[in-house]
């Protein structure tokens, strides 16, 4: 378990304060007495067979609710402890996560928290990881999920710009200027709905980033017309900073899940880190 979650024997050793060689020797009888290889070994890094990850699956659960009944014995306040490992989408920690993050190392003290910032599609397992934040719809696997709720998109302008363009309909977009993420496209694809009419617009990018929050600065200093997430830009439509154009017209929402490797009611630590995530997000979210 150990050798998994730190990525490496040394490392496992060093937590569990035990010779790496007893480590090493303990896998290496495992694999002999169940003739099945677990790990694909390398100089700087372990890789869990596809026997090894159903093993270490199925252990996740037994072993974790053992742990948490030891702890506690010792009373509740010490089962919110130890190092949990977390992974979110770049922009999605900053902009939402931040504050959440404050509460907890301050309501949990011994807690130590990991954040991997990535949109890269993280292995939970086979790099230890204990959850992960995803957007989007979800590929089938064996992790858990939770729904945290749903971004909603606006097209919005700045107010200088606002007053140069016209933008009436969908299709007036493909006529100004337009920001958007970096894609191997040479125009980025806007769907939007109204009742049920639906309008495809591909338009061209003027300015092209792989930052959402870079999108919002830019749309800010009045660069072009972007496609935001309401938790970026309310406050400055509320303002009058950003204008809400082609209100009308909607796009789909975006799920937004927490997925793990283990049920988090197996474990009173994720449950508890898990809901106040959740709590925050949903209410950032709405």
């Amino acid at each position: 378990m150990n050798i998994v979650k730190h990525g490496s024997f040394t490392k496992a050793a060093e937590s569990l304060k035990v010779p790496k060689s007893t480590l090493s020797k303990a896998v290496s009888k495992l694999e002999q007495e169940t003739g099945t290889k677990l790990l694909i070994r390398s100089t700087r890094k372990q890789t869990l067979t596809s026997a090894g990850r159903d093993f270490y699956e199925a252990c996740l659960g037994p072993i974790q609710t053992i742990e948490d009944a030891q702890k506690s014995l010792y009373g509740l306040d010490n089962v919110i402890s130890g190092t949990v490992k977390i992974t979110v989408p770049e922009d999605f920690e900053i902009s939402l996560l931040s504050s959440c993050i404050q509460t907890l190392c301050e309501k949990y003290p011994d807690l130590k928290m990991i954040i991997k910032i990535t949109n890269d599609i993280v292995d939970l397992i086979g790099e230890g990881f204990d959850f992960a934040v995803r957007i989007g719809p979800l590929e089938e696997s064996n992790l858990r999920v939770r729904n945290i709720g749903y971004i909603k998109l606006v097209t919005v302008v700045s107010k200088e710009y606002f007053e140069k363009i016209k933008l009436d309909s969908p299709h007036d977009l493909v006529n100004v200027r337009c920001i958007g993420l970096t894609s191997n496209k040479s125009f980025q694809v806007w769907t939007l709905r109204k009742n049920k009419k639906i309008e495809v617009i591909k338009t061209p990018l003027t300015v092209e980033t792989n930052q959402i929050t870079s999108v919002y600065k830019l749309t800010l200093s009045g660069a072009g017309v972007s496609v935001l997430p309401t938790f970026l830009c309310q406050n400055d439509i509320d303002t009058g900073k950003l204008i809400r154009v082609l209100e009308d017209w909607e796009y789909k929402d975006v799920p937004v899940s927490l997925v793990s490797p283990l049920s988090t009611l197996n474990s009173v630590r994720l449950k508890a880190l898990t809901d106040e995530i959740i709590n925050t997000l949903r209410e950032r979210l709405n």
